[in-house]
């Protein structure tokens, strides 16, 4: 297996922490570097196969992990000096060249003669990214706040990596578990990738070691949860969050008996009445650093009172401001922490809220409308949300993002069933750094299959089919729910994938005319003015931009990248398996020959692709957006790929 696939034991990991987690950045830093067209502008040329092949052949040498027949790309970043970064790349299906894993990336000098001058240096992440911003970037894009936080945010991604690598724990014989601690195993695996394939998405800015120690789910630490009394005057509340129902506020969703009476006296002593006051919960974190720092006013005025009592003990999940209950409860917690990730911040505006009340409406309103909806699409419930909204405030305004709370519950008569698993796709996308297994492991034996290809292939396929049919059915509808591994959750059932959970529904993308043909409300969505809005598609092909780019290029390529990694499989082989899923899918769904002929051309014989960007738009941010700032731009059509039709035997 791969270096990156697996390692032999805890000890050995933690030795080569630092190693294997400077490998995965360089593998998302420089694929995203070459499928962004960073170096399309420069000096490129390849080394040829008599300086390559001297290289590899030296005894003592920095090349030695350089797979026989790998290509080496060469970057002159200074031609005039002979000065030149160097890093070994191979064909691939889903962009036309990847980065070698485990090869290194080299500073070196060429002599006249081609061969490489001593001394070599091999390049940190950092090193290399300076280099392209020297290079690649004009003086004015190199003045870009951007450019400095990026710079941050890869070296903060560099050391929580190493950390997350050496420290974490993992669960082998997860189907010996419960379904909910199956369930929370598998989104601990999910957080030591975060977003596939984004250089920087490791990164929590905001946290120190001891923090990111305690509060990241890989490490699989329980937290305390604190409590503030808020004003209910200044409350703004979810449509399933009743002002009076005392049974839809937080106390007593999330906490016992015991921690709701202790709470509850506290308030008492303080003549915080309940009619007046609610305990809204907040992450610790959050307490101590966050609402000091952006809510100084609002503790000055009173408006939120924070209580000494704590309770309600709760577990990151992979998304570090979502929370699981350690009581294996369905009833989860999102809270804001004015921490920083993928370029944004985490906090939790009530307008995201509204949205996910209408995007949830919205999928609610799909499921009468097909029977496989009907009885396969699960949904958690995002109804129940208390937000702080004081007399004044905008939904747009930045301090009362801040501080809110959503009470996420998840449907009963899953996480209830000792038969089901809940896998979030996130995390069977994740390389295995020790020998912990991948889900598939425990899967193949439950259907006591051998581990070859072909078994392989084969539970892969049955994930693909799953998860298409469920999506080109909402597509049909005119719906795309936010499919990335985080999102979309596969419902397992007795060995078999038997439907599709979705949560975070906040970002439902629609094409109108088509929800008007099946009667399905306007969300109205709220959008601030100014902003780009991708929530309304114009066309149809509009919307499948994010089947192609978060269900396919981000989510179900690095479910094949870590399975062709762990089992030995060929990517082309799984690429095919995804090809025949999603046409037969197409076939078999009650499309009309123009929508066909649209999937037909999109997906299968436009010779691009469109590619969500993730790292020019972070060198280019000038404020701090709620979402992760992205663009587009385009790639090869993965099955019209050079790799892929030279796997299939097209030439």
């Amino acid at each position: 297996m791969n270096q990156l696939a697996s390692l032999p034991n805890v000890s050995a990991l933690a030795d080569n922490a630092e190693h294997i987690a400077e490998e995965r950045i360089f593998s998302d830093l420089i694929n995203t570097l070459l499928a962004e067209r960073f170096l399309d502008d420069q000096l490129v040329d390849w080394l040829t196969p008599e300086v390559l092949g001297r290289l590899l052949s030296l005894p003592d040498g920095p090349f030695w992990e350089w797979p026989v027949g790998t290509s080496c790309l060469r970057w002159w970043v200074d031609r005039d000096a002979k000065q030149a970064i160097v890093f070994p790349v191979k064909k691939a299906i889903v962009q036309p060249y990847r980065y070698v894993p485990s090869g290194g990336v080299f500073s070196v000098r060429f002599l006249d003669s081609g061969d490489i001058a001593e001394p070599w240096h091999k390049l940190t992440p950092v090193e290399l990214l300076q280099h392209v911003i020297a290079v690649c970037l004009n003086e004015h894009q190199r003045q870009q706040k951007g450019v400095a936080n990026v710079l941050d945010l890869l070296a903060t991604t560099q050391w929580q990596l190493r950390q997350s690598i050496a420290g974490s724990t993992t669960e082998r014989n997860l189907l010996g578990l419960s379904t909910a601690q199956c369930f929370q195993a598998l989104e601990r695996r999910a957080a030591l990738r975060d977003r596939p394939f984004h250089p920087v998405a490791k990164a929590k800015q905001g946290l120190d070691e001891a923090n990111h120690e305690y509060y990241a789910a890989e490490f699989d630490r329980p937290m305390t949860l604190r409590w503030i009394a808020m004003d209910r005057r200044q409350l703004m509340l979810g449509t399933q969050a009743v002002a009076g129902e005392m049974l839809h506020e937080p106390m007593d969703l999330i906490l016992t008996a015991a921690e709701r009476q202790a709470i509850e006296a506290e308030m008492a002593s303080r003549g915080l009445a309940r009619s007046t006051h609610l305990a809204m919960p907040v992450h610790p974190w959050q307490m101590e650093y966050g609402l000091p720092e952006h809510l100084s006013e609002m503790l000055a005025k009173g408006d939120g009172i924070p209580l000494e009592t704590a309770g309600g003990v709760f577990q990151a999940t992979s998304s570090l401001r979502s929370l699981a209950p350690i009581d294996s409860g369905r009833h989860y917690l999102k809270l804001p922490m004015a921490v920083f990730s993928l370029g944004a911040a985490r906090y939790l505006p009530a307008v995201k809220l509204i949205n996910g009340e209408r995007g949830q409406t919205m999928l609610e309103q799909a499921k009468p409308l097909d029977p496989v909806l009907q009885t396969r699409l699960h949904l958690c419930e995002e109804r129940q949300w208390w937000s702080y909204m004081p007399e004044g405030s905008g939904l747009f305004d930045d301090p009362p993002r801040h501080l809110g709370a959503m009470v996420r519950e998840y449907p009963a008569t899953l996480l209830e069933d000792q038969g089901v698993r809940l896998l979030p796709m996130a995390a069977l996308g994740v390389p295995l750094f020790r020998d912990d297994g991948h889900f598939f492991d425990d899967w193949l034996r439950y259907r006591q299959l051998p581990e070859k290809a072909d078994a392989i292939e084969g539970l892969f396929g049955e994930v693909c089919s799953g998860f298409f049919d469920i999506v080109l059915r909402l597509y049909r509808l005119g719906l795309m729910p936010e499919i990335h591994g985080q999102n979309a959750v596969l419902v397992w059932r007795d060995g078999h994938i038997d439907g599709l959970l979705l949560r975070d529904h906040d970002s439902v993308r629609l094409h109108q005319p088509w929800l008007d043909r099946n009667g399905i409300d306007d969300p109205d969505y709220q959008i601030r003015p100014g902003y780009s809005n991708s929530l309304y598609n114009d066309s149809p092909r509009d919307l499948l931009f994010y089947l192609q780019t978060l269900g396919i290029q981000v989510n179900l390529c690095a479910i094949i990248e870590t399975l062709a990694l762990h089992y030995d499989v060929e990517e082309a082989s799984l690429w095919r398996v995804l090809r025949g899923c999603l046409k037969d899918r197409i076939a078999q769904l009650p499309f009309t020959a123009e929508e066909r002929k649209t999937l037909q051309a999109v997906l299968f014989d436009d010779v691009r692709w469109p590619l969500k960007c993730v790292l020019r738009p972070l060198l280019e941010q000038q404020g701090v957006p709620g979402s992760m700032p992205s663009g587009k731009s385009t790639l090869p059509n993965p099955f019209r790929s050079e790799a892929f039709l030279s796997a299939e035997g097209v030439r």
